[in-house]
């Protein structure tokens, strides 16, 4: 995250903790090193009263350059002191420094107002696309030592969703797990993180798609016989594959570049172009209409997801 000015009052804002937690962390890096004797405090707002904050914020020590209050879950504590907050924010203390960490603070109240008009808005929106692919190979090389390919960013989030916090504690694994290596590559990702649950799924479309059903008949066997939760989340998962194949089809039919699609389907580009030369969008349609009505009739009690399945391939 980009560095900004230290402010006497700041808002970290944003739904995701791990963000804030990180943006936190950022800022008191930078206090310490603006004057390495600064006492921080951490508070929860569900558990502090504002009386205890202020005395904290206004009480000159005789042992550090300042104090630095950092309130965490700071929503109710903002709402159910709005005023007060409001005040003290247009005339801070000069020895000390408060933070909010919070969800959400609308942009349309007196109190954002005054902390914005002094620089001291800190958001914390979530990257996404391109973007997250782009903050986890930063994160990797910067956090955890390690250089990310953009393609095994991407199968990261293809596997895992888009939780930033889920996605750095798996960059730590990977990062352990390769040892003295200096690169994450797709093939880590496979190896570490492609033996999911949903990667058992996936592999059914795959075979699917390759023009394999006897691989996609074995690779469900498999799935339901290594994951007893695979049938609650099979319709899902392949109802996520297929929408990719559709998707990369249609794009394919509209003369968008094969390496482009490759990228995305996470695919060899030779391989990509075989598998979207052997179909085309109405077959996929239906495959993704069949699967609508196999989805009905395991949830009508028409048939069993495991039978339901094998009719489907």
């Amino acid at each position: 995250m980009k560095r900004q000015p230290l402010q006497p009052v700041s808002a970290v804002i944003g739904k995701d903790r791990f963000l804030r937690t990180e943006a936190v962390r950022g800022m008191m890096i930078q206090f310490l090193e603006q004057a390495k004797d600064l006492e921080p405090s951490f508070v929860n707002g569900d558990q502090v009263d504002l009386a205890d904050v202020l005395d904290e914020l206004r009480t000159p020590s005789l042992l550090c350059a300042g104090r630095v209050v950092v309130v965490d879950d700071a929503d109710d504590f903002i709402s159910d002191n709005r005023a007060a907050l409001e005040k003290y924010c247009s005339a801070p203390s000069s020895t000390g420094y408060l933070v909010f960490s919070c969800d959400a603070l609308a942009k349309n109240t007196r109190l954002f107002r005054v902390i914005n008009d002094r620089g001291g808005i800190v958001p914390c929106d979530p990257p996404r696309g391109r973007t997250l692919f782009q903050w986890l190979t930063r994160r990797a090389e910067t956090f955890h030592g390690k250089r990310l390919a953009e393609s095994a960013a991407a199968k990261l989030v293809s596997l895992l969703g888009e939780s930033i916090g889920v996605l750095d504690t798996e960059l730590a694994k990977l990062a352990a797990y390769l040892g003295e290596r200096n690169e994450i590559t797709t093939g880590d990702v496979d190896t570490l993180t492609g033996h999911s649950r949903e990667q058992a799924v996936f592999a059914v479309a795959d075979a699917l798609q390759a023009g394999d059903p006897t691989k996609a008949l074995a690779s469900w066997q498999q799935v339901l016989a290594t994951d007893r939760a695979a049938p609650g989340r099979a319709i899902g998962g392949l109802a996520w594959k297929l929408r990719s194949y559709l998707e990369a089809q249609r794009d394919w039919e509209d003369g968008v570049s094969v390496h482009e699609l490759a990228r995305r389907l996470f695919l060899d580009p030779s391989l990509a172009e075989q598998r979207l030369r052997r179909t085309d969008s109405r077959k996929l349609e239906r495959q993704q209409a069949d699967l609508l009505s196999s989805d009905l009739a395991t949830k009508t009690g028409l048939s069993n997801l495991e039978t339901t399945i094998e009719s489907w391939i």
